[in-house]
């Protein structure tokens, strides 16, 4: 069989990409440590990742529509499942930036007895989930393996043990329950029930503090850090994020950011360096390339006007470099 020919995200692109999914389901995401597995915490539940770029079978393998990861039995792996946390497992195709799961209890099982498994899914199964958001694939052992776009990541997240029990229409409609619900509620942990049973569907929109808000543009002259542009498009931008403990609406975790920065910080796109220079993460820059999502990069570049971000007139309203390095460790980010 003829192999196919995948892009592959590296191990710290991957763990951006994760990153990124999951604060589109809520804003209350922390990377906190690990390299495969990651661990995260989403809505104050801690999870570990395994995720692997998917490719074809392999040689020896004749169904060119079937694709699969390889999970191995490594040190990692038994310290992450000794913590007693959910231990998750993925599959991600970048050329259709797609995720593909596992069931975790089986597959757990599986790798206790093997050093090395291979797990499967189909090519067909992850285009149909590009076009329709989620789709399922059985195996001959009648496992359900679902296959559905980033932004449902932490759909799966909250509920991994029912996307594996569920037929295809039930996940289709979860994902147009959730969509639902991302558009009209902020804040709030709620469920979804469909055929009697109640799914979690928790997109959290963490509230902000008008006064934080003034305080921080005020210190700024109600000017970006970074681009200097006021025309009334500047927000105040955590350092910290406000979802964790240490988020705190002191003014030294504050700066000063035009809306397109401060989406690009919280994103991890940019990043505030301990010397308080701006830096662009070339890593998150490499898997937007990859999976084809780097369009304007030229263009956002040269908005970047100064080597280091424009301070407040005032010392005491500094950033704290404390809180740009645990900012910087939250969101996954590397010095570079």
């Amino acid at each position: 069989m003829a192999r196919v020919n995948t892009t592959n995200l590296t191990p710290q692109e991957l763990r951006n990409l994760l990153y990124d999914s999951l604060r589109d389901y809520s804003e209350k995401v922390a990377y906190i440590s690990g390299n495969n597995p990651y661990e995260f915490s989403i809505n104050n539940k801690q999870y570990f990742i395994f995720i692997h770029n998917v490719h074809d079978s392999g040689i020896g393998r004749d169904n060119s529509d079937e694709c699969r990861i390889q999970v191995n039995r490594t040190d990692n792996f038994i310290a992450a499942k000794n913590t007693g946390k959910p231990v998750l497992f993925f599959g991600y195709f970048a050329d259709l930036n797609i995720f593909t799961a596992w069931n975790p209890r089986l597959l757990t099982e599986r790798i206790n007895q093997r050093q090395i498994v291979s797990v499967y899914s189909r090519f067909s199964t992850l285009k149909k989930a590009k076009v329709q958001g989620v789709a399922v694939y059985k195996d001959t052992n009648d496992q359900i393996i679902p296959s559905f776009r980033p932004e449902y990541l932490g759909l799966y997240l909250e509920n991994f043990d029912d996307f594996h029990r569920y037929e295809e229409n039930i996940l289709l409609n979860l994902i147009t329950e959730s969509d639902k619900k991302k558009e009209v509620e902020e804040g709030n942990i709620g469920s979804v029930n469909l055929e009697g049973h109640d799914f979690v569907v928790t997109h959290t929109r963490l509230r902000r503090d008008p006064l934080f808000r003034g305080k921080v543009l005020d210190a700024y002259n109600y000017r970006c850090a970074i681009c200097g542009i006021q025309l009334e498009l500047v927000e105040a931008a955590h350092i910290v994020p406000h979802s964790k403990t240490e988020g705190t609406d002191e003014i030294s975790n504050g700066v000063c950011l035009c809306s397109l920065h401060h989406n690009a910080y919280d994103n991890g796109l940019i990043y505030i360096a301990e010397d308080l220079s701006i830096n662009i993460n070339k890593e998150k820059i490499s898997y937007l390339e990859k999976i084809k999502k780097d369009g304007g990069y030229r263009k956002f570049v040269e908005l970047q006007l100064d080597n280091k971000i424009q301070l407040p007139s005032s010392h005491i309203y500094y950033p704290s470099v404390e809180n740009i390095k645990l900012a910087n460790t939250i969101r996954g980010v590397i010095e570079q």
